[in-house]
């Protein structure tokens, strides 16, 4: 969509509009493409010549148009690979990797920058050719994105001034209401990342709190309103906020020393699972046993409760190699949800 940016360059052979309409009758003709005579009448009943000049122009300004002759007796037929620089044609790939977006970003807990998404893909929409929005239509019903969550909106009073010392750098002071806690508080913070976690399922703030000189995490939906401040804002230890970026994992970090775990995974079908699509946490491998029947996995880590909410989902499937002391803590959740089960009375 470079129209605004890139000038359409008829010099004075053909019109503006008639360029445009060329473009979209080719678009339109798909791999099929479209013989001169075609082409010609499709503009109005133009003369060939105009056409061969058309086409000319259009590949002087960066449009790729495929030649063949086709039929007996043969004729030139012309198809479109690429479209001229200033082309405002979105593809169907373009506007499902928007709507994949959108989907995903409803999914990780920020409904308010779905709708902006939506608002996007619906401006790409208007430049769409018919049969191009055939095709995205077929395809997006087919879209399904599973397994999150969906968090109350973010209002711009808090999106906007966020982004907007985030962008300083600034202050931020924002009221914040802990989980467990009776009622918010206001706080400074200084911000440092927007992270989107899909293994607890939400949208997070990790900043810099001077009060505690250590990064902390602030779930966005627990945030009720937000103002940037006129202070700069100073992270004295930026290597530990990017530390803490890097490694958290459901929403859980610290300021601490990483560590590596490394656990088996009983199942042939994880050891696939592993090799065809890892699971995005930091620094994983995983290393095949004998007959397949099982898998060791390796990751890094900077809080237990995040490397913990991993491997529960593995059940009696899982065996926390290293650390001992993780082993240990994986144990004792276990056997707390084992006496909890038990106490059920059907």
């Amino acid at each position: 969509m470079s129209a605004g940016r890139t000038t359409i360059q008829t010099q004075g052979l053909v019109d503006r509009e008639r360029l445009k309409q060329a473009v979209a009758l080719l678009r339109e003709a798909g791999a099929g493409g479209l013989t001169r005579i075609k082409l010609g009448k499709g503009l109005g009943g133009t003369s060939l010549r105009t056409v061969d000049r058309a086409i000319t122009l259009l590949e002087a300004q960066g449009a790729r148009i495929e030649r063949t002759r086709e039929g007996r007796p043969p004729v030139l037929v012309f198809t479109l690979k690429k479209g001229p620089s200033w082309d405002e044609h979105v593809t169907p790939h373009a506007r499902l990797a928007l709507r994949l977006a959108a989907v995903s970003l409803a999914q990780s807990g920020t409904l308010m920058w779905q709708d902006q998404m939506e608002a996007i893909e619906a401006l790409a929409a208007e430049h769409m050719s018919a049969k191009d929005r055939r095709l995205f239509d077929a395809l997006q019903k087919a879209v399904r994105v599973q397994g999150g969550v969906s968090d109350p909106i973010e209002t711009p009073e808090v999106i906007e001034p966020l982004l907007q010392a985030l962008e300083g750098p600034k202050e931020l002071e924002v009221e914040y209401q802990s989980a467990g806690a009776k009622e918010a508080t206001v706080r400074t913070v200084v911000p440092y990342a927007l992270t989107h976690d899909l293994y607890s399922g939400g949208a997070f703030l990790l900043v810099w709190d001077p009060a505690r000189r250590r990064p902390i995490q602030l779930r966005l939906s627990r945030i009720s309103w937000a103002k940037a401040t006129a202070r700069p804002g100073i992270i004295p230890r930026p290597e530990v906020m990017e530390r803490a970026a890097q490694y958290q994992i459901g929403g859980w970090m610290s300021d601490g020393p990483l560590f590596e775990v490394q656990a088996r995974i009983q199942g042939a079908h994880w050891v696939q699972a592993f090799k065809e699509a890892p699971p995005a946490l930091p620094e994983f491998g995983s290393r095949p046993e004998k007959g397949n029947a099982s898998t060791v996995v390796s990751f890094q880590a900077n809080h237990e409760a995040g490397a913990l909410r991993w491997l529960l989902q593995f059940g009696g499937a899982v065996t926390v190699l290293e650390p001992q002391w993780l082993r240990g803590k994986l144990i004792e959740h276990l056997e707390t949800g084992l006496a909890l089960n038990k106490a059920v009375r059907p």
